[in-house]
């Protein structure tokens, strides 16, 4: 203001001169100004700001969306960050969003990591001679290098002392993580999203997980699962608890009549020869695949119910290909024909439990697990751009029972808890939103882990009256007062002062180390009762072997039925039903061939192996006995 004022001042005095009179000064003035104000009026209507539109434009965000595709159809793939950088600033809704990614799948275009993105063929970068100069070698005095060694050292030995303290190492690691800035924030959190959102229906467009998804749906809709812990309400996404309830039926009924078909399709498909009709039948099905994942997506199952569906399909995977390999090395000096034959019926089976052929699940999991892993980086890039955030406020909670350390690791917990919870269109900060759950996770873990056994409140009032009546009674006496005083001068009984005295003891940690020298720990002078012994070791072992020779006996559909409806192996145990699925017999028959198995395995030269393992347990037992 004082150099417009100064500026006026000087235009008056170069219009009028310096003998201009007072009237004059003070018209001229009035003048000047006027036209000033005038030419501020003129600038701030040219440059009045237009309000801002709260509301996203539609087509702006179709127009996006369809740059989007146009871009992914011409390169064949797309990268995370393309699709962060390519999607409007405004709000675009999941159902938008999880539109795109279904067109983007069925035009064939993959989705892929800024590391994963194919070179180019023919990409290079030719250098002429002109582009490399020779090296310049310096000679170093030798004072000079000396002395460089020496401060090279000093760094060395500062940074060993660094690291023997586990804060300063963690902190210093910590510092190395930039911060992140809301941008970044919010590229991060769309990627989530995106990475998410793609699992989830890949692994759902798998008919085997989707069957699996429709089986816990059922039992949200009869009650027997709790709503709220399957399935995952967001107010962001409008997913209303009510407006669930009444799609969930209608939901489940269109799953299930696509399913059915889909085994139709397959079960069609692969028993025919002509490739033109097994194509499209197999588009027929993908079509059907992806309509059950739109459907199964609309009722949120939370995704920690979807991840063991994945780890199903590994396992199914794994023996699937370990039954094609031993098919594949046809009969043998370990497998008979009976033996190939039983396992290309259990290939079969298998195929039609799964409705894809080993290869096209590999496929699958190899699509599923390279999605996954992006979403777990960009998870993990989120909490490591806040890890100082945890540290700030871990500060606080200082001297409550818990190390520092383990502050800050409860502290970590809750911000992963905050990662999987945050919802960036809501237009908060993430570190807002991440406080209350590192607060809520510190201080809960202050209650229930600063001692080794949770003490109540009341209880922890009673123990200070008795430390301060003990102290109180030995300066009074001169010495140790005994329960029996102290019970008398706090009123209470015996019994009651002897358990406050109890339970008032901290424990004491194996790990404490015995005298300076930090040798020998509190737990190496402490009997461990629970250890195995060698002998028991080996005997297992050897009764493991045992099992598998006499097993091995038998046929091949022999052992399996026994193997699955015992749980020997993987320790999970088939029902008739699951077992005559998998070999296409019926539970009768399952259960013939098990009863005949088990008195095979009865004979006196199966098991006369076995008595000698029978009769140790029988020892053992009374000897546990006998101590008792």
């Amino acid at each position: 203001m004082a150099k417009k004022s100064k500026q006026a001042k000087d235009n008056i005095n170069e219009s009028l001169g310096q003998d201009a009179s007072p009237e004059q000064l003070s018209a001229a003035a009035d003048e000047i100004l006027k036209q000033a104000e005038q030419k501020q009026k003129s600038e701030d209507s040219a440059h009045e700001t237009v309000p801002v539109k709260l509301v996203p434009d539609e087509t702006l965000i179709e127009e996006k969306i369809r740059e989007i595709i146009k871009k992914g159809k011409k390169k064949g793939y797309l990268t995370y960050e393309e699709m962060n950088e390519e999607l409007p600033d405004e709000s675009i809704s999941p159902n938008s969003l999880d539109g795109l990614l279904v067109t983007l799948d069925e035009m064939g275009v993959q989705i892929l990591d800024e590391e994963d993105v194919p070179s180019a063929e023919g990409e290079g970068v030719e250098i002429g001679a002109e582009g490399f100069e020779e090296d310049v070698v310096e000679e170093v005095e030798p004072e000079v290098q000396e002395e460089v060694d020496a401060f090279s050292a000093a760094l060395l030995e500062q940074d060993a002392k660094r690291i023997e303290d586990p804060v300063r190492m963690y902190l210093s690691q910590m510092g190395e993580i930039p911060l992140l800035t809301r941008d970044q924030e919010i590229s991060l959190a769309r990627k989530i999203e995106l990475t998410r959102m793609a699992f989830r229906r890949r692994v759902l467009e798998s008919d085997y997980a989707a069957r699996r998804a429709v089986s816990i749906l059922r039992k949200v809709e009869s009650g027997d699962l709790p709503f709220d812990r399957t399935m995952k309400m967001s107010t962001a996404e409008n997913l209303i608890r009510s407006v669930v309830k009444k799609r969930l039926p209608q939901n489940l009924e269109t799953v299930e009549k696509l399913l059915d078909k889909n085994s139709e399709l397959f079960l069609e498909a692969l028993d025919s020869g002509d490739k033109s009709k097994k194509l499209t039948m197999h588009k027929q099905i993908q079509r059907n695949r992806r309509k059950i994942a739109t459907l199964l997506e609309e009722l949120s199952l939370r995704t920690s119910k979807i991840l063991p569906m994945r780890r199903k399909l590994g396992s199914l995977l794994k023996k699937m290909k370990n039954l094609e390999r031993i098919i594949s090395e046809g009969p043998g000096k370990d497998y008979f024909e009976e033996d190939i034959m039983a396992m290309t019926e259990e290939l079969r089976g298998m195929i039609e439990l799964v409705k894809e052929t080993p290869k096209q699940l590999e496929k699958r999991l190899r699509s599923v697990d390279m999605v996954y892993k992006e979403y777990e980086n960009a998870k993990r890039d989120l909490s490591g751009g806040n890890l100082r955030l945890v540290v700030s406020i871990a500060k606080k909670y200082r001297n409550r029972g818990l190390s520092f350390l383990d502050i800050i690791q409860e502290g970590n917990t809750g911000l992963m808890r905050a990662v999987d919870k945050y919802e960036y269109r809501r237009g908060y900060k993430f570190s807002t939103y991440a406080t209350w759950w590192i607060r809520q996770a510190i201080t809960r873990a202050i209650a229930d882990h600063s001692r080794t056994i949770r003490i109540p409140v009341h209880m922890i009032e009673t123990m200070s009256k008795l430390r301060t009546a003990s102290k109180n009674l030995l300066q009074r006496l001169g010495r140790e007062p005994t329960i029996e005083e102290i019970a008398k001068e706090l009123k209470i009984g015996i019994n009651e002062a002897r358990r406050v005295l109890k339970i008032s003891k901290h424990p004491i940690s194996l790990d404490r180390p015995i005298g300076d020298s930090e040798d020998s720990y509190f737990g190496d002078f402490i009997e461990d009762e629970r250890a195995d012994s060698p002998v028991q070791s080996a005997t297992q072992e050897m009764l493991k072997d045992r099992i598998d020779e006499i097993l091995n006996t038998l046929t091949y559909r022999e052992k399996e039925i026994v193997k699955l409806r015992y749980g020997i192996g993987d320790g999970y145990t088939y029902t008739l039903e699951e077992v005559g699925k998998i070999f296409k017999v019926t539970r009768e028959r399952v259960r013939q061939v098990e009863a005949k198995a088990i008195r095979k395995l009865q004979h006196p030269v199966r098991s006369r192996k076995l008595q000698g393992f029978l009769d140790n347990e029988e020892e053992n037992d009374e000897d546990s006995e006998e101590e008792a």
